[in-house]
């Protein structure tokens, strides 16, 4: 199977830092096999049989690495393909970008959620990926990361639509 390995807020200032050789290295090394990354962001294509303990296995052994805690959220090809695609066109008349959900939400949770006033931002959850128009740019997102961690209570990282779309591009070579 070909996983999609999305480690959450990693290289955004000067802590938290893992250069991608280093975690192609460490990857590879955990037996997954044609590691690639994408960008700084940390984004991860790589083939591995099934394992429920997948996550947890590659949590373990970043933060042993880096030496702090770094949550990943996994997809696999046939699902980050579904995302990529799958964003509600009504929401592709401006920028977007797609928070990708660790664990399924609440329903009650995401109830909560649509109670929050974001205008001009506007969002839809399909399966486990908000899809959010950003027109204000990402840096003054009313419906930040932190929101919707809060809220819907899960581990939330966001992707903008041009590297989701790279890294779907990836998935077919």
């Amino acid at each position: 199977m070909i996983f999609v390995a999305l480690l959450h807020a990693v290289n955004l200032g000067a802590r938290r830092k893992v250069p991608m050789a280093d975690l192609r290295a460490l990857l590879s090394s955990l037996g997954l096999e044609g590691v690639r990354t994408y960008i700084q962001s940390g984004n991860a294509v790589f083939g591995a049989g099934p394992d429920p303990a997948l996550r947890g296995r590659l949590e373990a052994a970043l933060e042993a690495q880096f030496g702090f805690p770094v949550p990943v959220t996994l997809r696999t090809a046939h699902e980050w393909r579904e995302a990529a695609r799958d964003c509600p066109a009504h929401l592709r008349d401006e920028a977007v970008v797609l928070a990708f959900l660790r664990d399924p939400p609440d329903p009650a949770r995401v109830a909560a959620l649509r109670g929050r006033d974001v205008a001009p931002e506007r969002w839809e959850i399909v399966g486990q990926t908000l899809c959010q128009t950003v027109p204000d740019g990402v840096r003054n997102m009313k419906l930040s990361s932190g929101v919707i961690e809060r809220t819907l209570g899960v581990k939330v990282t966001v992707r903008n639509e041009r590297t989701v779309q790279a890294i779907a591009a990836m998935l077919d070579t």
